[in-house]
Protein backbone atom coordinates (compact mmCIF):
# COMPACT_ATOMS: atom_id res chain seq x y z
CA UNK A 1 0.00 0.00 0.00
CA UNK A 2 1.34 3.23 -0.95
CA UNK A 3 0.26 6.71 1.03
CA UNK A 4 1.22 10.08 1.57
CA UNK A 5 -0.20 13.50 3.49
CA UNK A 6 -1.78 16.05 1.93
CA UNK A 7 -4.13 19.17 3.16
CA UNK A 8 -7.69 20.14 3.00
CA UNK A 9 -7.82 23.25 0.95
CA UNK A 10 -11.77 22.41 0.45
CA UNK A 11 -13.50 25.28 1.51
CA UNK A 12 -15.27 24.30 5.02
CA UNK A 13 -13.30 21.03 5.13
CA UNK A 14 -14.87 17.77 4.10
CA UNK A 15 -18.37 17.80 4.74
CA UNK A 16 -21.29 17.73 2.83
CA UNK A 17 -21.71 18.83 -1.09
CA UNK A 18 -17.96 18.26 -0.98
CA UNK A 19 -17.90 15.17 0.11
CA UNK A 20 -20.04 14.03 -2.26
CA UNK A 21 -18.08 15.70 -5.14
CA UNK A 22 -15.09 13.85 -3.34
CA UNK A 23 -16.40 10.79 -3.52
CA UNK A 24 -17.77 11.07 -7.13
CA UNK A 25 -13.80 11.95 -8.16
CA UNK A 26 -12.29 8.74 -6.68
CA UNK A 27 -15.06 6.17 -8.05
CA UNK A 28 -13.57 6.93 -10.83
CA UNK A 29 -10.94 4.37 -10.08
CA UNK A 30 -10.72 0.54 -10.06
CA UNK A 31 -8.28 -0.18 -7.02
CA UNK A 32 -9.10 0.66 -3.51
CA UNK A 33 -8.31 4.33 -2.01
CA UNK A 34 -8.41 4.83 1.79
CA UNK A 35 -8.26 8.26 3.74
CA UNK A 36 -7.00 8.63 7.19
CA UNK A 37 -7.51 11.41 10.06
CA UNK A 38 -6.95 11.64 13.47
CA UNK A 39 -6.32 8.07 13.71
CA UNK A 40 -9.75 6.73 11.66
CA UNK A 41 -9.00 5.16 8.48
CA UNK A 42 -11.79 4.88 6.12
CA UNK A 43 -12.77 3.97 2.33
CA UNK A 44 -12.49 7.28 0.02
CA UNK A 45 -15.18 6.68 -2.01
CA UNK A 46 -17.57 5.88 0.31
CA UNK A 47 -19.48 9.57 1.63
CA UNK A 48 -21.01 8.39 4.95
CA UNK A 49 -17.23 7.09 5.51
CA UNK A 50 -15.68 10.27 4.99
CA UNK A 51 -18.47 12.30 6.38
CA UNK A 52 -17.65 10.51 9.98
CA UNK A 53 -14.24 11.40 9.63
CA UNK A 54 -15.07 15.03 10.27
CA UNK A 55 -12.37 16.57 8.06
CA UNK A 56 -11.89 20.17 8.82
CA UNK A 57 -10.71 22.60 6.43
CA UNK A 58 -6.71 23.10 6.75
CA UNK A 59 -6.47 19.60 8.19
CA UNK A 60 -3.86 17.15 7.42
CA UNK A 61 -4.84 13.77 5.96
CA UNK A 62 -3.26 10.48 4.63
CA UNK A 63 -4.49 9.51 1.50
CA UNK A 64 -3.67 6.00 0.69
CA UNK A 65 -3.94 3.13 -2.42
CA UNK A 66 -3.71 -0.18 -2.84
CA UNK A 67 -0.99 -0.36 -5.76
CA UNK A 68 2.07 1.17 -6.89
CA UNK A 69 3.03 5.22 -6.52
CA UNK A 70 1.78 5.79 -10.02
CA UNK A 71 -1.42 5.13 -9.06
CA UNK A 72 -1.10 7.22 -6.15
CA UNK A 73 0.01 9.69 -8.01
CA UNK A 74 -2.91 9.99 -10.30
CA UNK A 75 -5.19 10.24 -7.38
CA UNK A 76 -3.49 13.08 -5.97
CA UNK A 77 -3.02 14.74 -8.89
CA UNK A 78 -6.93 14.21 -9.35
CA UNK A 79 -7.98 16.07 -5.90
CA UNK A 80 -5.26 18.85 -6.55
CA UNK A 81 -6.65 19.46 -9.62
CA UNK A 82 -10.13 19.58 -8.25
CA UNK A 83 -9.08 21.63 -5.28
CA UNK A 84 -10.04 19.25 -2.49
CA UNK A 85 -6.79 19.23 -1.38
CA UNK A 86 -2.76 20.12 -1.88
CA UNK A 87 0.40 18.61 -1.44
CA UNK A 88 2.95 19.14 1.34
Amino acid sequence: MKSTKVRVIANGGLTGDTVNQLTNELSKFTFKIMLKYNGTTTIANSSLGVMSLGVPADAEVEISVEGDDAQLQEVITALTDKQFVKTL
